[in-house]
């Protein structure tokens, strides 16, 4: 009888373990989910607003990149650490790579002030090409609480095969917080300010 009572309790025990167990794998063991970000909608910009209003027109040629930048991965440098190591959050992504990202902005930026930028594939004939380069797009911290979105182009506009200009750009904006969401938000002010500062140099080179 005192076996029996012994089994029965025992019994107890495992059923309670196995239902706590049971809760906690529901309520607190689910994986953690990837947080996406792009740039937002499109405002209007105290620095986009100092865009001359001469309509551009312009085919893009497809956005070179590293191999680095070749994905949806979110990357940080540790400038205090070992800045040449680029980092990719673990919970945290572009909803697209930043070439596609930085060419959708920049077609949505033009056809505001009035202007057109269609891809080299469409084959519109006679139009300008831009040709750019994306050499950088990371978050670097300074130090554990401080870091910036750090934007390097390199940009080159051909017309009927011949070079009409070539620049370089690079902005950085420092982040509000020392997370992705605060990186993601400074990235899109620092290609905000890189595209406006594109759109007068390149109608300042415009050819006719």
């Amino acid at each position: 009888m005192k076996a029996f009572t012994l089994y029965l309790a025992l019994a107890k025990i495992c059923l309670m373990t196995i239902i706590a167990a049971s809760i906690s794998a529901c309520s607190g063991g689910a994986p953690l989910q990837h947080q996406q970000y792009d740039f937002g909608p499109l405002m209007t910009t105290s620095a986009a607003a100092t865009v001359p209003s001469d309509a551009l027109r312009l085919s893009l040629a497809d956005i070179n990149v590293p191999a680095a930048l070749d994905s949806n991965a979110m990357l940080y440098r540790l400038q205090y650490d070992n800045a040449q190591q680029l980092k990719p959050y673990a919970q945290a992504r572009w909803s697209m790579p930043p070439a596609q990202l930085l060419a959708q902005r920049l077609k949505l930026q033009i056809g505001q002030r009035g202007g057109l930028l269609v891809s080299s594939t469409d084959g519109v004939a006679n139009l300008p090409v831009l040709h750019l380069d994306l050499n950088e797009f990371s978050q670097v911290f300074t130090a554990p609480d401080k870091s910036y979105a750090l934007i390097n182009v390199t940009a080159i506009v051909l017309h009927r095969h011949q070079l009409v200009a070539q620049r370089q750009f690079a902005f950085h904006v420092n982040a509000t917080s020392a997370d992705a969401a605060g990186g993601a938000k400074a990235m899109q002010e620092a290609v905000d300010q890189m595209i406006a500062e594109l759109q007068h140099w390149l109608i300042q080179r415009h050819p006719e």
